[in-house]
């Protein structure tokens, strides 16, 4: 994963008995002599064998062009490998293109009960779809630690994602230090930031790894954190609620001056030749009302908000060119249709972006349909092609009802969040679609949640970007995807030993219930788990601690995947999958009556208690369903109907947050926990219920 271009499978494995006797042809390079030790290293991991007893097999690897400089867009990532009898054989287009191919070798290895290891003969040509393929951390809402971002960078070279975009400032904080301007990290990150020499190791770690380190800063607007250090940048609009002590001042030269000196100093430190701006929701009341503002318009011919925003960031853009960048920005970017064309912007809001980005010319990156902090399922995510142009999105019917929802809700649904029919990319359209790129916004993700939030289903991503546009099969995909989430926690990924962690402040002493139940559980979606947007919407202000056990649990759990993968089986003729389907649906319900004992002396897991008793409900109709099934009788109607029932209570909890914005209006489930497992119950309910 990703499933590469070309797969040809043959008889027989190749014995790895020990390290791999690498031979070099072509562009031997220390990053690569780096990148061959972590190779070595990480066959121990992956079969646990400590030292190998004694020499491998051939690794023989040819490389044909080298690419000297910083890590580029572009770099050549092909890749053929072939594994029989005789050896190893990696032949790569360029150095990026051994680290490709290295990757693929890791997830080929197979290990025996005996505890031998071996790789199968294969033959692979492989190269990627799209030569973007990222994500995206924001560091301004809660602080990731360097360890756990390099975790990410080492996950992301197994999958071949090459493009980690860090979000490093915001409303909430500015997270790099700046010696031009200290107040900014002194001030505005609450002593949490990045020094200079941490973002220098991090990016050359990354780029030892395959992995372009793309810096964020936001402007003009999500710049509060900016302003609280450095006031007299803001815009200051009059009038009560008047929006500018949080965006630039557009019209003070002073502003020019210091973006302009800032960027060149971050610059400095991230050498990939991409800076993304920002650029996105300067509300349209910004600048209203002052009067600096107003005299710039007239001044420059400028009649609307938006056409202020194009002077500033022309003005921004200029400077950045001047230094050898080429400017990201979110999609309002283009908005006046204004900037020039070296501008990449990141369509986000809807697939539409996309069609109209690169109909005016600009190259695009696509992140509509990837958010990955709206806790949606790696198969939702896995359904969006970054050439898509009327999918991701909201409806406009769905706009329609949502703006009669609250007056707030009213104002926030604009036209561009909305979704609506487009032609296809033409074939010039589609030549500027650089990739994809899966954002993961940190307002309910703090540093030990960041690896159960990203992996696994970045993963599956990584195979979107990657791999040819008919590789759709969800099944399969899932299949594989439990594969290679073992595979990263034995390379690193925390995932399970953070949510263990998590548990046992909830359940210290006995977390085995409660993580048993984490399991068939997962996050309310769309944002619908945080307390605060409600609150806002009352009038009120709340504090989200990321400390329940709705932030413990895997947005989409392979448990409970696994499980509905083998009730199907079984309802469609595997009747040697009963004892074991019938042992799960046993544990749940003893589970329960374990977790409601804690409870009497644990109040911190009380909240669960509800969501625990319908799934032990589910888990018993699950087990007449099955006595119905191995018996050959038809499940009795009364039971057929409370199986049912139950179900469309869990379902109805899933549903109430499926769709962005009325997540927030829906009735939340105890604990904002929906059940995951209903899948398989309702396949062993419906078939036993069949005459």
């Amino acid at each position: 994963m990703p499933r590469p271009q070309s797969v040809t499978e043959q008889a027989g494995a190749l014995a790895i008995p020990g390290r791999l006797a690498i031979v070099w042809t072509g562009c031997h390079e220390l990053r690569l002599d780096r990148a061959a030790e972590r190779f070595q290293r990480d066959l121990g991991r992956l079969t646990g064998i400590e030292t190998f007893a004694a020499a491998g097999p051939r690794l023989d690897i040819a490389c044909r062009a080298a690419e000297p400089g910083a890590l580029a867009l572009g770099a050549r990532e092909a890749y053929r490998l072939q594994v029989d009898e005789r050896g190893v054989r990696l032949e790569a287009d360029g150095p990026i293109g051994v680290l490709r191919g290295l990757a693929t070798l890791r997830q080929l290895l197979e290990t025996a009960p005996d505890g031998s290891a071996a790789l199968p003969f294969v033959e692979i040509d492989d190269k990627p779809r799209f030569a973007w393929r990222g994500v995206m951390i924001d560091t301004a809402r809660h602080f990731m630690t360097v360890g756990t971002l390099k975790r990410q960078i080492d996950a992301m070279e197994q999958v071949k994602l090459n493009v980690l975009h860090l979000h490093l400032s915001d409303n909430e904080a500015f997270r790099v230090e700046s010696r031009r301007y200290p107040r900014l990290h002194g001030i505005a990150a609450q002593g949490q930031f990045y020094t200079q020499a941490q973002i220098r190791h991090l990016v050359a770690y990354a780029a030892d790894r395959g992995v372009r380190v793309v810096p964020e800063f936001d402007v003009p607007g999500h710049t509060r954190a900016i302003i609280l250090a450095y006031p007299q940048l803001a815009s200051h609009p009059v009038g009560p609620g008047a929006a500018g002590a949080q965006v630039l001042n557009p019209a003070s030269e002073e502003t020019y001056r210091f973006v302009t000196r800032l960027f060149d100093e971050m610059a400095g430190l991230f050498p990939d030749d991409y800076f993304h701006i920002g650029g996105d929701e300067v509300g349209d009341d910004a600048w209203a009302g002052d009067p600096a503002v107003e005299a710039l318009k007239a001044a420059r011919g400028l009649k609307t908000k938006a056409e202020v925003e194009a002077h500033f960031h022309r003005r921004i853009h200029q400077a950045l060119t001047r230094r050898g960048k080429i400017v990201v920005g979110w999609e309002e970017v283009i908005d006046t249709g204004t900037l020039p064309r070296d501008v990449v912007v990141q369509a986000w809001r809807t697939s539409n972006a996309t069609a109209r980005a690169t109909a005016q010319g600009h190259r695009t990156i696509v992140s509509a349909g990837y958010y990955l902090d709206l806790l949606n399922t790696a198969a939702f995510h896995y359904g969006f092609d970054p050439l898509d142009t009327s999918t991701a999105g909201m409806s406009p019917a769905d706009a329609e009802a949502a703006r009669k929802l609250h007056p707030l809700v009213a104002h926030f649904v604009t036209d561009g969040i909305v979704v609506r029919p487009a032609p296809p990319l033409s074939p010039a359209q589609e030549a500027l679609v650089l990739g994809g790129e899966a954002p993961i916004w940190a307002e309910l993700v703090s540093d030990e949640m960041l690896d159960s939030r990203l992996w696994p289903r970045a993963a599956a991503l990584a195979e979107r970007f990657w791999s040819p546009r008919d590789v759709r099969d969800v099944d399969d995909m899932y299949a594989r995807l439990a594969v290679q989430q073992d595979r990263l926690r034995r390379l690193g990924l925390n995932d399970r030993e953070l949510r263990a962690r998590m548990a046992s402040r909830l359940a210290p002493g006995d977390t085995g219930p409660l993580l048993a139940f984490l399991d068939l559980v997962g996050p309310v979606r769309n944002m619908a788990h945080d307390k605060r947007v409600p609150a806002a919407l009352r009038g009120e202000k709340a504090v989200q601690h990321l400390t329940a056990a709705a932030d413990a649990a895997p947005v989409d759990s392979l448990v409970a995947r696994g499980f509905a993968a083998r009730a199907r089986r079984l309802v469609a003729g595997d009747r040697g999958l009963a004892p074991q389907v019938r042992a799960e649906l046993q544990a749940w319900i003893v589970n329960d009556a374990r977790l409601q004992a804690q409870a009497a002396a644990n109040p911190s897991i009380r909240e669960v208690l509800p969501v625990s008793a319908e799934i032990a409900g589910l888990a018993t109709a699950g087990l007449a369903a099955l006595d119905a099934l191995e018996a050959g009788k038809p499940l009795a109607a009364d039971a057929a109907e409370r199986g049912r029932s139950a179900i469309a209570r869990a379902e109805a909890s899933e549903a109430a947050s499926a769709r962005p914005i009325f997540a927030f209006f829906g009735k939340r489930p105890p604990g904002d926990l929906i059940i995951t497992v209903t899948p398989g119950l309702r396949a062993l309910i419906e078939a036993a219920a069949s005459p």
